[in-house]
């Protein structure tokens, strides 16, 4: 039962790599945590339940620094999803300092003949004390038993914060289905290794302060039913399984028919750098239209606007450009509403005509939207503004506030 669960994880991956790897960069990470957590199933199967010392042998041991990349990875995805950061940097790279350790750490088990190992693996299936007699010139097995459901939580309480912080920002108001899945996959990944830390707990606890591996693997299989659901629970988004970046009102025939498209085109010439140059020159050339300001422009009016398919012009926005066509569009609306707030519209006019004037059909998503973007309201910027000026002003001599005045009503056109 319990391999055919992890296939299951493996499947997912697959997925979100075949279909939306090129819609969605952030599915990527969410494919190696599924891997990650299979794999852990896998080892937990062959150390507890299978009857093959050959797989005992395998993955009793080798996989120990396998398990400190899972929540790294689910800590990229979330973070990947809310921020520009797309792809792994310099510095992120200190991340997969941990695994490193661990992995020198059993380097002496895995040079072993593998003899030694077979016979090291039915000598653990009797009694579960053998595993101190392992040389780990690093870290013992206690500690990193403990380190690692540690460490683990600590990732997911912070790609827990990031989701906390879009939701109070209202970023997932249009996509409550990414946040019901962000939520429960964030929150069974918790669970998860809290529960590992627990059993560790209780173990330590009924042995004197020694942690005991529990050979019938009690704690991992209450943990590996846990990742189960959380593998499975992938199953009943759909379209974040194919991928993200739809418009709304598509049916997931659409998402997936667009996925694939992208996918059997992505190394072919349509992609190549001089192309999606083009593309990005053509884009330019329809901005002083500004099409984008008319309520309810989408992907689709970008397309008829510049001539070029659709899947074309999503792999340009999230792969060539790394946003979102939603974030490039709120980006120059915003952009548009500062310039307007900037020239003194909101003086003759409420903020609700300004918003209206760039696009949102209704207060609250332009307050929403600009909070989003510049991280204040329009009220708050614009008595930002006003406060600066007024400052600025009583530092001037008379005629230096009238040639300043001159100045902006030519930057703004007045």
């Amino acid at each position: 039962m319990l391999p055919a669960i992890c296939l299951f994880g493996f499947l997912g991956a697959f997925l979100l790599l075949r279909f939306a790897d090129k819609v969605n960069l952030a599915n990527r990470y969410l494919a190696y945590h599924f891997m990650l957590n299979s794999l852990f199933g896998i080892a937990h199967w062959a150390s507890a339940v299978s009857d093959s010392a050959n797989l005992r042998a395998l993955f009793l041991i080798h996989y120990f620094p396998f398990f400190l990349l899972n929540t790294p990875f689910l800590y990229f995805y979330v973070r990947s999803i809310f921020t520009d950061r797309k792809r792994i940097r310099t510095w992120d790279y200190l991340h997969f300092l941990p695994f490193f350790i661990i992995l020198l750490n059993v380097i002496p088990y895995s040079f072993q003949n593998w003899g030694i190992k077979l016979d090291f693996a039915e000598k653990f299936h009797r009694d579960s004390l053998m595993i101190y007699q392992v040389y780990f010139p690093i870290i013992s097995f206690t500690i990193y038993f403990i380190f690692r459901s540690v460490l683990s939580l600590a990732y997911v309480i912070a790609g827990g914060n990031i989701l906390w912080k879009a939701m109070v920002a209202g970023k997932l108001k249009s996509v409550k289905e990414l946040e019901k899945w962000l939520i429960i996959c964030l929150s069974l990944a918790a669970l998860f290794n809290l529960t590992l830390l627990i059993f560790v707990m209780i173990s330590m606890n009924s042995n004197n302060g020694m942690l005991v591996f529990d050979v019938q693997g009690t704690g991992r299989s209450v943990a590996t039913v846990i990742m189960a659901v959380l593998t499975g629970s992938i199953y009943f988004f759909p379209k974040i399984l194919y991928g993200l970046q739809t418009q709304s009102g598509n049916s997931l025939t659409d998402v997936i028919t667009l996925n694939i498209k992208i996918s059997k085109a992505s190394k072919a010439p349509e992609f190549s750098k001089s192309r999606l140059k083009l593309v990005a020159i053509a884009i330019q050339n329809c901005l002083p239209k500004k099409h984008y300001l008319e309520p309810g422009f989408c992907l689709s009016d970008l397309v008829k606007e510049v001539g070029m398919p659709e899947h074309l012009l999503t792999y340009y926005f999230n792969n060539y450009k790394g946003i979102t066509f939603l974030k490039w569009k709120n980006q120059l609306r915003i952009e548009e509403a500062i310039d307007l707030l900037n020239a003194g519209k909101a003086e003759t006019n409420t903020l609700e005509s300004v918003g209206k004037a760039c696009g949102y059909k209704s207060r609250s998503n332009f307050i929403d939207s600009f909070k989003s973007q510049t991280g204040e309201s329009p009220s708050a910027f614009l008595n930002g503004n006003v406060s600066q000026a007024s400052i600025y002003n009583r530092a001037l001599t008379s005629a230096e506030v009238t040639a300043n005045f001159n100045v902006n009503r030519v930057k703004f056109g007045l």
